[in-house]
Order: structure tokens, then C-alpha cells, then sequence
């Protein structure tokens, strides 16, 4: 049998319980009963919901910005290490728990205020700079067009995260089925970067 701690077992309750509700609709009580602990447990691990809500929505961000900077190697070519940041955010995407990417969707269209606050600076303006850097060594050594970089990255990032809510909203039908065959993402990987390589190349 797994021997989870009572820490972890209240983020695995609370993730549960902030994916079907938002930080607003979640309640401590529910996330108690999930955990099958004791409700001053939460306070002792986390303070409060609020705490408990920093900590399940950075975790996610803070696996996947590792896992991203990890791939990058300075021994590569600018198109090179694009390539695997884009294809290493995809991989670790699949097999992130599908509540983060619900609990994320919600955080942002309640307004977005915890993004803000924890992923803005821990990965999106981190993430940009680096993105800056290689394109400006890429396009230095007249590998790369002279494009805004910041776009690309917002473009590619979109491209994964809407495929990916997609994928999960409409796993459960014909159309999902459909679209989101098995391999798909193996499928989206590859059109994403030769998509990518396409446009950002020069001549």
C-alpha cells in the first residue's frame, strides 16, 4: 500500500477540489473529507486555502519550467535548442495530472490573480528571456528571420495549451475521438515544430 503523507494527500484532495470549483467555490471542509484528515491538519501543513492554492497551482509550474530548462543545452544549435524547449514543454504537458490543466483554466477566467502572482515571474518572464537570447544568437548568425520572439513563444505556448484543454474537454466524445487519436500528441508534436522551424527560419 502507498505510504502518502498527510501533506501530500491534502494537495491531492485539494487539487481535486479546486479543479471542479476555483479557488472561491473550493472549500476546506470538502478538501478535509477527500483527504480523509482532520480539518486543523490544513491549517498546520498550508495556514489556509489560500496557502494550500499557492502551493497545488506553483507546483505544477515549477515541474514543468525544470523539466523545460533542463532539456536546454548549450552545446546545441539556437534551432536546436528551440526544438527542445517547445518539445520537452509538450511531453511534460502530456503527462501532467488533467486537473492542473483545470484548475489553471479556471484560475484564468476568474481573472487570473494567483498567474500573476506565481507564474508570471516564476516561468512566463523567465522563459521569455531565454527565448530572447536564442533568437538573438540565432538571428546573429543569420539562422533565424527577424521575428519578435516574444511572439513566437506566446504563439507556440498557446498552440500546446489550447490543445491540450481541448483534448480533455473532449475526450468523452465522437469529435475527441476524432481529433485526439492515440498518439496524437506524438502527431501534434511534430506538425507544432515543423510549423515552427517553417516560420522562423531564414531563407
Amino acid at each position: 500500500m502507498e505510504d502518502v503523507s498527510s501533506a501530500e494527500r491534502i494537495k491531492r484532495a485539494a487539487l481535486k477540489e479546486f479543479a471542479l470549483h476555483g479557488f472561491e467555490g473550493a472549500r476546506v471542509d470538502r478538501i478535509a473529507q477527500k483527504a480523509k484528515i482532520n480539518k486543523a491538519m490544513i491549517y498546520y501543513h498550508y495556514k489556509g486555502k489560500e496557502n494550500l492554492y499557492e502551493e497545488v497551482l506553483s507546483n505544477v509550474f515549477k515541474t514543468v519550467f525544470s523539466r523545460v530548462t533542463g532539456a536546454i543545452s548549450e552545446d546545441k544549435r539556437p534551432d536546436e535548442q528551440l526544438e527542445s524547449i517547445f518539445s520537452e514543454y509538450i511531453e511534460a504537458i502530456k503527462i501532467v495530472d488533467q486537473d492542473y490543466i483545470r484548475m489553471i483554466m479556471r484560475e484564468l477566467s476568474s481573472g487570473g490573480k494567483y498567474f500573476k502572482k506565481l507564474m508570471l515571474p516564476g516561468i512566463i518572464l523567465p522563459m521569455l528571456a531565454i527565448i530572447q537570447e536564442i533568437f538573438s544568437a540565432g538571428m546573429r548568425q543569420g539562422m533565424f528571420k527577424k521575428i519578435i520572439p516574444h511572439y513566437v513563444f506566446l504563439q507556440a505556448l498557446g498552440s500546446i495549451v489550447f490543445f491540450n484543454a481541448l483534448r480533455i474537454t473532449l475526450q468523452d466524445t465522437d469529435a475527441g475521438k476524432l481529433l485526439f487519436p492515440e498518439g496524437a500528441f506524438d502527431m501534434f508534436k511534430i506538425s507544432l515544430l515543423d510549423i515552427l522551424k517553417t516560420g522562423i527560419m531564414a531563407g
